[in-house]
């Protein structure tokens, strides 16, 4: 990282005039740039909501009201659906066997097969 790149970020993405980034600590502007970052997280993950819900709506109309699917999870897991300690935990209650299944299922994956 340059400082080119860093006064970028200041300027076009935070929109913090130069008389105050010269005046900022760094601890400051690190914490703007992640107030930021989280803000930017909000809005993608409002959008991906209103998308998944919509699509399990109408995804839902062409089934029968028994079959319809009640948790948007389910229906299409996003990755802030599970956190890092979930997957941890699925995974170490998995056996042996499922282990070696996953672990082909992932290096399948990322051969591209």
């Amino acid at each position: 990282m340059t400082l080119g790149q860093v006064r970028g970020w200041a300027f076009g993405l935070l929109h913090i005039p130069r008389s105050e980034f010269y005046l900022m600590r760094p601890g400051e502007f690190w914490e703007a740039l992640e107030a930021h970052q989280q803000e930017k997280d909000a809005d993608r993950r409002h959008i991906g909501e209103l998308v998944r819900g919509a699509t399990m709506l109408l995804f839902n109309l062409q089934l029968k009201k028994s079959d319809r699917i009640k948790d948007p999870v389910k229906f299409w897991p996003m990755p802030w659906d599970h956190t890092e300690e979930d997957e941890v935990r699925r995974l170490m209650s998995l056996s042996d066997e499922e282990r070696q299944k996953e672990l082909t299922k992932f290096l399948e994956r990322i051969d591209g097969k």
